[in-house]
């Protein structure tokens, strides 16, 4: 059966239609897993730019969408489009935290970005010195920029985010705003190849 086919029968029914993956199919079914607005129906034959394998999804609204398997994994996407829509009709900030300056992200938001990009993607530059050796982020932190901007409060002028035990995760007790030559002086030690 197509994926065409499929999205057709999903649309007379509230519930997805799951179906099982054959050996030509993705090593990761997203089939009737719901990201944001959007419930995938099923994996297409199509890949976007970066390789990943597109999914066939049905947004709240009743839009038909595809949305690649990174992207609705990392929560890059999360309607058909309802969702920024709504939010400009709102009112309200593009930027759930309501932390975002002048509509830019904030530094403190590019922080914690970068902090979960280095300890959970292998593509990151840093992820060898932090998520390859084990380094990650605590729960309160993993999925709420809100949570980290309580408990670690505004960047101060020239500071960065600086993990006091160079070995601890990242998480309220071990982390601080640190200036550049504080974190050179708490850095672990190199091993010098001869």
């Amino acid at each position: 059966m197509t994926c065409a086919e499929l999205f057709r029968m999903g649309e007379s029914s509230d519930s997805p239609v799951r179906v099982s993956l054959g050996a030509n199919m993705p090593r990761i079914d997203l089939t009737g897993q719901r990201f944001g607005r959007l419930v995938t129906i099923c994996a297409t034959s199509e890949r976007a730019v970066g390789g990943s394998i597109l999914w066939r999804c049905r947004c709240d609204c009743g839009t038909n969408v595809n949305a690649s398997c990174a992207n609705l994994r990392r929560g890059a996407v999360a309607s058909c489009g309802c969702l920024q829509r709504d939010w400009t009709k709102s009112g309200k900030a593009n930027f759930k935290h309501g932390y975002a300056h002048s509509g830019a992200e904030s530094s403190e938001f590019n922080i914690w970005c970068t902090m979960k990009a280095r300890c959970f993607n292998p593509n990151s530059e840093k992820f060898p010195d932090y998520g390859g050796r084990g380094i990650t982020v605590c729960e309160r932190w993993l999925n709420s920029f809100e949570n980290f901007l309580a408990d670690m409060g505004p960047r101060p002028e020239g500071k960065t985010l600086d993990r006091e035990q160079v070995n601890g995760n990242y998480e309220p007790g071990n982390c601080r705003w640190a200036t550049p030559k504080e974190q050179r002086a708490n850095q672990r030690p190199r091993s010098l190849a001869a």
